[in-house]
């Protein structure tokens, strides 16, 4: 079976790589001293309500999407990035551009730093500007939460307490891409190039210096049907909630350029979630795990093509009720939603397991 598992691991990654293309040499210089992107939106904080600023840094890249392994089958954020590595000054200066932003908001607020790969990762952000965006932070009374984007490897004891000796006493938390706690589908479907035991110990690391973990599950990774990837993330939840994580922000894939799974899209070989299934996996994994966590989502071009949709006639109320549950989580708000579609949505989780065998019986006949 290892051996199985092996050459499926070797095969995803060429399809990946292939799926990339010459995309990463295409990419456009950009301005070195504004961010790639910025957003201010209301966010959960804590147990409170307040508004947060996400800033997308623009680096080189994700270490693991430049490296021989392709990166992850659903993800192009490397492409948010820049040929070369910004200087110093050009990495304080969109830090600097972004946190302006919040200039005229009140507490409390919440800043989550991406850089479509890993904060804590030296290639791409030098120590010293990840010492200087993090004292500027701490001196920022109003910002009682920080989030930060890592992958497992780069959580180490050392950087956790440097960490929190900068920041204080206030929230913080680390984003890490679990996507699922099945090892067989965050290898062979996402080519995520670490295991759960990495993301036990990011967590227990994290613990001992009171940083939560923000566990991020993937929505029906590629390969999977529609039934199988909303068990595969309540089961994730469930999972990640046991193993101590602060936050869970589910997410389902929307299709970005240069993707194994854009690849998959255009051949009519995968579709986005339903928004039907985000809900249901919202509702579902609210009532298993209680309130010991808070669960998230923004599904990201919801209602469109690329993203988690239904008929079209209810996604926006739809994806209302899911942005609003973020915040309040509270089910209740799904209680009134109701469409047509809903029907065709259950023939697709009850059938689509049984139509793939007989179609695929039927080819090799």
């Amino acid at each position: 079976m290892s051996d199985i598992i092996e050459r499926l691991e070797h095969i995803l990654v060429d399809s990946t790589i292939k799926a990339r293309g010459t995309s990463v040499a295409k990419r456009h210089r950009r301005n070195p001293t504004k961010p790639s992107a910025k957003w201010i939106a209301p966010a959960r904080i804590g147990n409170e309500v307040g508004v947060a600023l996400a800033v997308v840094l623009g680096t080189i890249g994700c270490s693991h999407a430049r490296g021989d392994s392709g990166g992850c089958t659903m993800c192009s954020y490397l492409l948010d990035g820049d040929e070369r590595s910004p200087t110093t000054d050009e990495l304080l200066q969109q830090f600097d551009d972004a946190h302006s932003e919040l200039a005229n908001e009140a507490a409390p607020l919440s800043i989550k730093i991406y850089t479509s790969g890993s904060f804590f990762d030296t290639t791409e952000i030098p120590a010293d500007v990840r010492t200087k965006i993090l004292t500027q932070i701490a001196k920022d009374e109003r910002i009682q939460e920080v989030v930060i984007e890592s992958r497992p490897e780069y959580v180490t004891p050392e950087l956790m307490r440097e960490t929190r000796d900068i920041l204080g006493s206030r929230g913080i938390e680390l984003g890490i891409g679990l996507e699922s706690s099945n090892d067989a589908v965050r290898s062979i479907c996402i080519n995520k190039g670490f295991n759960l035991s990495s993301f036990k110990d990011s967590v227990a690391i994290a613990r001992e210096y009171d940083i939560g973990v923000r566990a991020y599950v993937l929505l029906k990774p590629p390969f999977l049907t529609e039934r199988d990837a909303l068990l595969d993330a309540i089961k994730t939840i469930e999972d990640a909630a046991k193993l101590g994580v602060s936050t869970i922000s589910m997410n389902p894939i929307n299709i970005q350029k240069y993707t194994l799974v854009e690849r998959l899209w255009r051949k009519e070989q995968y579709s986005p979630p339903w928004l039907w299934t985000v809900l249901s996996v919202l509702r579902d994994a609210r009532e298993k795990v209680g309130r010991s966590v808070n669960i998230l989502c923004d599904p990201v071009a919801a209602g469109k093509a690329r993203g988690a949709h239904n008929c079209g006639s209810c996604d926006e109320s739809i994806t209302s009720a899911i942005r609003e549950f973020s915040i309040y989580q509270d089910i209740s708000v799904f209680d009134s939603l109701d469409c047509d579609c809903m029907r065709r949505w259950h023939h697709v989780l009850n059938h689509e397991d049984i139509s793939l065998l007989i179609h695929s019986r039927s080819r090799r006949s």
